[in-house]
């Protein structure tokens, strides 16, 4: 059945989930952040190693907590949030992810991903709406900005060979950076990934490829004074089963950042 008016949604609300996540330090105000290695609830992630093509993710430890409808669909029903330093907090579906990235290759690393789920925009495997960032787990020990780091990729229409560039990789990037890629001109989603180059060697540590849905945003703009989405300011976003929740964080400083507030999904 589907979530057609708000009698609906108040009733198929589920319980909150809950979450914090303790002390996290930027890389630099504006560089987002993955909470995803970060203890607190749910607690620190494992480093991914499902090796350069990476895994279709269902569920993932380290993930907020869900659970497919018995029956009908999901959406948000609500994304709340506190924070000791101003910010804006990203929820996303956490679609695949990969490891075995040599930090030390500038050349081209082939990748081909496997298929990413049936989770874009529309419910399919098209990649529309689909993001792909480099994640961090070990901090990287490059000494300055890297400007040429480039990904070779199938967008959402089904066109191979297009080029998503990172303009600058921040020098030292602490465990938890996150650097979106910016897609080529018109794009509108990464439908597989090719390779991964790195141009310039970013000396040390571990990164993944992470590719992802943006599901909400809830802006923080006083420390200590909460925000929220409902189901009307979301604009009643589709979770599709599987769904894999992350936190991100686009910091306002490099201050040690604690998070908390809830998770609220309808369904039926």
């Amino acid at each position: 059945m589907a979530i057609t008016t708000m009698d609906l949604a108040l009733a198929g609300a589920n319980s909150p989930d809950n979450f914090i996540k303790v002390g996290a330090t930027m890389e630099a105000a504006g560089v987002m952040h993955s909470y995803f290695y970060t203890s607190g609830s749910p607690g620190a992630a494992i480093a991914p190693t499902p090796g350069l093509s990476g895994a279709a993710l269902t569920t993932y430890l380290g993930q907020l907590p869900w659970a497919n409808p018995s029956s009908g669909e999901s959406r948000l029903m609500r994304l709340a949030c506190t924070s000791n330093v101003v910010g804006t907090l990203i929820l996303v579906d956490r679609l695949w992810h990969n490891s075995g990235i040599t930090v030390t290759t500038t050349t081209a690393q082939t990748i081909n991903s496997v298929a990413f789920p049936a989770r874009d925009e529309y419910g399919t495997t098209d990649g529309e709406d689909v993001m792909i960032g480099i994640e961090v787990s070990t901090a990287t020990t490059n000494a300055s900005a890297v400007t040429n780091t480039t990904m070779s990729y199938t967008n959402s229409a089904g066109t191979a060979g297009r080029t998503a560039t990172i303009t600058s990789w921040p020098a030292t990037a602490v465990a938890g950076t996150f650097v979106p890629f910016q897609l080529a001109a018109g794009d509108e989603g990464v439908r597989s990934v090719q390779s991964l180059t790195l141009g310039t060697s970013y000396g040390g540590g571990t990164i993944h490829l992470v590719a992802y849905r943006v599901l909400s945003q809830v802006p923080i703009t006083s420390a200590n004074v909460g925000n929220f989405v409902d189901i009307i300011s979301s604009g009643a976003v589709k979770l599709y089963d599987n769904t894999v929740p992350q936190l991100l964080w686009l910091p306002s400083a490099t201050t040690a950042t604690t998070i908390q507030g809830q998770f609220v999904v309808t369904q039926g």
